[in-house]
């Protein structure tokens, strides 16, 4: 079961209002600021969170009161329309489901049910207004500034190897309240909370509703050597032990670290630095790390693929369990980004125990290959109609068997004509009755029950291997081939595969 399922209007109870406004709108020094009523110019700032009501804000001028439903849509989706409730307020006219659906992907929730299409029509009720302005104070720079003053209150940064000289640089702090280690992203206080005692795992991190950011980017624009990693801690543990650069983005949000890159290079051509990618060794990370350097070697930057978690998740685990361990992995990576020789020495060693030859099925060829085919290109010429196609075909059917994924791309038939004669290949390798491939696509074996009896054993058989068989029929263009490949080797970081084409 899913525990991160909610109803759309669990959100608010999940979701805190007072610190969404606080991370996306510039309050006085008694908590007011603009009127989010698209119809209301509001010189004097108006508007506060209402201390009576907290998931609500009130506008002591135009009256209007608003959910976190409807403070997400003006401000991020830039809604505009509005139309007066039962009550006579105006109220701003969007899609709450979709609205819905922006904050709890944002949240790491998925909602139960299937997502309406029609506009907001069922209002949450209203509360009444506060009798008088609430005089909260909400200056955000100075509880970043109380929690650091915290830290002293718990010890869970020293057991996460975090020192108090790196928490200083850092800013991080404590919440005491919410039993949170305090983190901020930069100079305008944004920030996310990381519980220490989280009732469910997804309550483990809690980040401001806005637009979404990676942990330290601007590394990526003031340093030669930078690491990309997943967590917080994970990066705060790399630049702790050395002088390098580190950003922390989730799996799922990588799109930012290319994004960001785009947008320094345009201000500044001459950025280039050296990036590491070192998600955590899992599928996840493994997918990320692969995706993530074509998209950057595509635009021209520097990118290696070389974990420094070592036989550890991540980075900070490897700090926690072995401090000096990973200060001498993390020094090696950054003087060897590429690590080439101890690549070089492993894929000897990888050849000499498991030899890279893939054996074609075919023994005389296999001899000449020297036991089969290897990674390297391989063209088949001849004369028109001597059996090319066949051949090639035969080889991945044979590739196929031995439980080895292959792609067959088929320029000139089907991929129904393509599994005819695969089927009748088959029957000419059984000891029983040969059909062609145009008896095998007319169901020839259809006549009588001994013949369809021996063609479903022959089907059976070949549905057991199929799926290693990957057939992609004149639909596809040549362009996409390599996309197409691309795309099944990011879903599959751990599957070996081989790859044949035509």
């Amino acid at each position: 079961m899913n525990n991160n399922l909610v109803k759309p209007t669990d959100l608010k109870g999940l979701v805190s209002l007072p610190e969404y406004i606080a991370s996306v709108v510039s309050m006085d020094s008694k908590g007011f600021f603009s009127c989010l009523n698209p119809n209301h110019p509001d010189n004097h700032p108006s508007m506060c969170l209402d201390p009576n009501h907290p998931q609500y804000v009130h506008c002591f001028s135009c009256g209007v009161s608003y959910d976190l439903f409807d403070c997400w849509a003006l401000i991020n989706d830039g809604v505009t329309e509005t139309k007066k409730n039962s009550a006579g307020k105006e109220k701003p006219v969007y899609n709450f489901n979709a609205v819905a659906s922006e904050i709890a992907d944002h949240y790491g929730y998925a909602l139960i049910g299937d997502p309406a299409n029609d506009l907001y029509s069922v209002e949450p009720p209203l509360p009444e207004p506060p009798a008088e302005p609430a005089q909260t104070s909400t200056n955000f720079r100075e509880q970043l500034e109380d929690w650091h003053a915290n830290l002293n209150q718990t010890d869970y940064l020293q057991k996460r190897g975090i020192t108090q000289t790196t928490a200083e640089i850092f800013n991080l702090g404590y919440s005491p309240l919410t039993n949170s280690i305090i983190i901020p992203y930069g100079q305008d206080g944004y920030y996310v909370q990381r519980a220490l005692n989280p009732i469910e795992k997804r309550d483990r991190y809690r980040f401001p509703i806005g637009q979404a950011r990676a942990y330290n980017i601007e590394a990526l624009a003031q340093c030669k050597t930078v690491f990309i990693v997943e967590g917080q801690f994970d990066a705060l543990s790399i630049m702790q032990e050395s002088d390098v650069g580190a950003v922390a983005t989730s799996t799922s949000q990588t799109r930012l670290i290319v994004k960001a890159l785009q947008k320094f290079k345009e201000q500044d051509p001459t950025i280039n630095p050296t990036i590491i990618l070192s998600m955590d060794n899992d599928r996840a990370g493994q997918k990320a790390n692969r995706a993530l350097q074509r998209d950057l070697e595509a635009l021209g930057f520097t990118c290696y693929v070389n974990p420094v978690n070592g036989d550890y998740k991540d980075a900070n685990e490897f700090l926690v369990k072995d401090r000096e361990g990973f200060r001498q992995k993390l020094q090696h990576v950054i003087n060897q980004p590429d690590n080439w020789l101890d690549n070089y020495y492993a894929d000897i060693k990888k050849r000499h125990d498991y030899p890279d030859n893939i054996p074609t099925g075919f023994k005389n060829l296999d001899d000449e290959l020297d036991g089969g085919l290897q990674p390297k290109l391989y063209v088949l010429g001849a004369v028109s109609s001597l059996g090319k196609t066949t051949f090639a075909l035969n080889i991945a059917d044979n590739l196929a068997k031995q439980g080895r994924h292959v792609f067959f791309f088929s320029m000139e038939s089907s991929k129904r004509e393509v599994t005819d004669k695969l089927l009748s290949r088959a029957s000419c390798l059984s000891n029983g009755h040969k059909w062609t491939q145009l008896q095998v696509s007319r169901g020839a074996w259809l006549n009588n029950a001994e013949d369809k009896e021996e063609f479903d054993g022959l089907f059976k058989a070949f549905s057991r291997y199929q799926h290693f068989l990957h057939i992609y029929d004149n639909r596809v263009k040549a362009s996409q081939v390599k996309d197409l490949v691309n795309g099944w080797l990011d879903n599959h970081p751990d599957e070996k595969e081989a790859a044949c084409s035509r």
